[in-house]
C-alpha cells in the first residue's frame, strides 16, 4: 500500500518511505552476482532451476535449526522459513525445505502482469567480468579449460594466470614433497659439500604428517638439541 485516499482522491496518509542508498552499486552487484551462483550451480540449483524457474534470480540458503531461503529477481523479493515454533531442530537444509516452496511461489508470481517482466540484473559501470580457472581461481588460459565467470570491481580482479599459480597441486607438493628433484650425487672420490637447507634430519626428530602441514603456515623455530647425558651437577647417586 502506497497511500490512503478519501472519496475525493485526497491523500489521507502517505506510506511511501524515503529511500537512501547505503551500499556502493558495484558492491551490491557483485553480491548479487555471487548469489546468482547459488541458484545457477550451487546448493539451490536442484530446488530452483531443476524445478523449472528460469528467470534471472539470486538467493541464499540457510540451515540452522530451521530451513531458510531468501531469493529475489529484478522486481520481486521473497523469503521462506520452514521450522517448528518450539525451536526444535528441523534436521533438513534450507535447500531441501524452503527453496522448493520459494520456487513454486515465484513460478506463479512470474505469471502475474506486475511481476512478469523479470530482467537480468543491470551491471553498473566500474565492474568487469573475467573468466577464471575452477581449480586455481586465477585468470583462465587455454591451458586451463575448466572455467567460470566472476565479477570484480575494476582493478581488483586477479592478475596471475592459472598456469602461473601452484593451486592445489602446489599445496600438496609442499606437504609431501611431490615433484621435487633429488640432489645430484657428489663427484666420485670427493666429499659432497653440505647444502643449506638440505641437511639430513635426525630420525628421532623427523616430522610427521601434521608437522609437515604446520610447517607450511609457520616457520619452525630453531631449538637447541638437549644432551643425551643427564647432568648430575657433580652429585653422586646414592640410591640403592
Amino acid at each position: 500500500m502506497n497511500s490512503l485516499r478519501n472519496s475525493r482522491g485526497d491523500v489521507v496518509e502517505d506510506f511511501n518511505s524515503d529511500k537512501k542508498q547505503v551500499l556502493d552499486p558495484r558492491i551490491a552487484y557483485i553480491m548479487t552476482n555471487m548469489m546468482e551462483g547459488v541458484v545457477n550451480y550451487g546448493l539451490a540449483f536442484s530446488a530452483v532451476r531443476a524445478r523449472g524457474f528460469q528467470a534471472p534470480a539470486a538467493g541464499k540458503t540457510g540451515s540452522s535449526h530451521d530451513g531458510w531461503f531468501a531469493g529475489y529477481t529484478s522486481n520481486l523479493l521473497c523469503i521462506v522459513w520452514v521450522g517448528y515454533d518450539d525451536y526444535s531442530d528441523l534436521r533438513l537444509s534450507g535447500a531441501q525445505t524452503a527453496a522448493p516452496i520459494w520456487t513454486e511461489f515465484m513460478k506463479r508470481a512470474s505469471k502475474l502482469p506486475e511481476y512478469s517482466d523479470m530482467k537480468p540484473f543491470p551491471q553498473p559501470s566500474g565492474v568487469v567480468d573475467v573468466q577464471l580457472d575452477k581449480i586455481t581461481n586465477r585468470l583462465a588460459t587455454p591451458a586451463c579449460p575448466e572455467t567460470y565467470t566472476a565479477a570484480f570491481v575494476a582493478g581488483t580482479e586477479p592478475r596471475d594466470t592459472c598456469d602461473q599459480a601452484t593451486g592445489v597441486k602446489g599445496f600438496f607438493s609442499r606437504i609431501f614433497g611431490l615433484g621435487e628433484k633429488p640432489l645430484p650425487p657428489p663427484p666420485v672420490g670427493a666429499q659432497a659439500a653440505p647444502v643449506a637447507g638440505n641437511q639430513p634430519e635426525d630420525p628421532k626428530k623427523k616430522k610427521g604428517f601434521f608437522g609437515k602441514i604446520a610447517g607450511i603456515f609457520k616457520e619452525d623455530k630453531t631449538s637447541s638439541t638437549p644432551s643425551n647425558q643427564p647432568s648430575n651437577s657433580g652429585k653422586t647417586d646414592t640410591t640403592h
